[in-house]
């Protein structure tokens, strides 16, 4: 079906950028969170497309808030543009030192985990970018990852960071190692835990990304938009009750979900239509995160109002 574009004001004015509201499992609102995190993803930074001034525009919204101010980043892959396919070692190094800059003077730690456009596929390599980082070596370096999976524990909650991108170039399923060790380290604690992957486990978005999977009556979700494996993860989130919350990008739209006790966010795009625009009535947004000692939480989608030099929000012409 025809798509149209519209500036910024218009999608204001017609009420399309109303983000969803609060999510909350919290039983009072007024208790002080144990943690308070804000998501972010697919921030896919590039020295195009005014991609630093948006990054900036990010974190000054973030931190320059009266009423909340996180402890902890949490950013769910594609940190840079694209270092994949046939993007080469000098390109990549020029991404990697772009998000460098734009994240040193953030006041929190940033845990990332790896997206699919953060995989470096080793063309044209060079001494500061050379061949043996091809793969996952390269950006989980320029990251601060201590692997390209792993977990850690803050604030009385347990993280666990996976790779949906373990099996490159298939992606969106966990391999059976990774698949054994999720399992291993879940055993390991009783903490509330939140699971961050960045293509979404279980979502919406997959099935209403424009009319890009209708097949005549069917809706065909591409392998690729969220995990093939998402009912055996399940599994795993069923015998393992302490798992409260799955945070992922990949989709650049927003939604949240719940199944079997567990709820599934999909946070959108911190560079929303990859720094023009919006996706989909989606604008640039990232996500604040309360968390409490009991186990429940808050998650709010956030507009940071970045206005992109070509906007290009895309909508159902009727």
């Amino acid at each position: 079906m025809p798509l149209m574009t519209a500036t910024r004001r218009e999608w204001l004015a017609a009420g399309a950028f109303a983000l969803p509201g609060l999510l909350s499992t919290a039983r009072a609102a007024s208790r002080k969170p144990a943690l308070r995190v804000a998501h972010i993803t697919d921030v896919h930074i590039t020295k195009d497309r005014d991609a630093v001034k948006g990054v900036a525009a990010l974190f000054a919204h973030m931190f320059g808030r009266k009423d909340w101010s996180p402890a902890l980043v949490l950013s769910s892959g594609d940190q840079v543009m694209a270092v994949d396919g046939k993007v080469t070692g000098a390109k990549a190094a020029e991404q990697i030192a772009l998000w460098k800059a734009a994240v040193k003077d953030c006041p929190v730690p940033i845990r990332a985990c790896l997206g699919n456009h953060d995989v470096w596929d080793g063309v044209e390599p060079t001494a500061e970018v050379p061949a043996e980082k091809k793969g996952f070596r390269l950006l989980t370096e320029a990251l601060g990852m201590p692997a390209p999976y792993y977990s850690f524990d803050e604030g009385g909650w347990h993280f666990v960071m996976l790779n949906s991108v373990c099996n490159w170039p298939k992606y969106a399923f966990l391999s059976a190692e990774h698949f054994d060790w999720l399992k291993a380290d879940l055993a390991k604690t009783k903490l509330p835990t939140v699971v961050v992957s960045h293509v979404p486990i279980l979502s919406v978005t997959s099935q209403v990304y424009g009319d890009s999977c209708r097949k005549n009556n069917d809706n065909v979700i591409p392998g690729v938009w969220h995990h093939a494996d998402c009912w055996a993860i399940s599994e795993v989130f069923r015998r393992n009750p302490q798992v409260k919350l799955c945070l992922s990008g990949h989709m650049h739209t927003c939604d949240r979900c719940e199944y079997r006790g567990v709820w599934y966010v999909c946070g959108g795009a911190a560079s929303g239509a990859w720094w023009q625009g919006s996706e989909y009535g989606f604008p640039p947004c990232y996500g604040a995160l309360d968390l409490f000692a009991d186990g429940t939480f808050t998650y709010e989608f956030v507009d940071y109002g970045w206005t992109a030099r070509d906007w290009k929000g895309q909508e159902l012409k009727l």
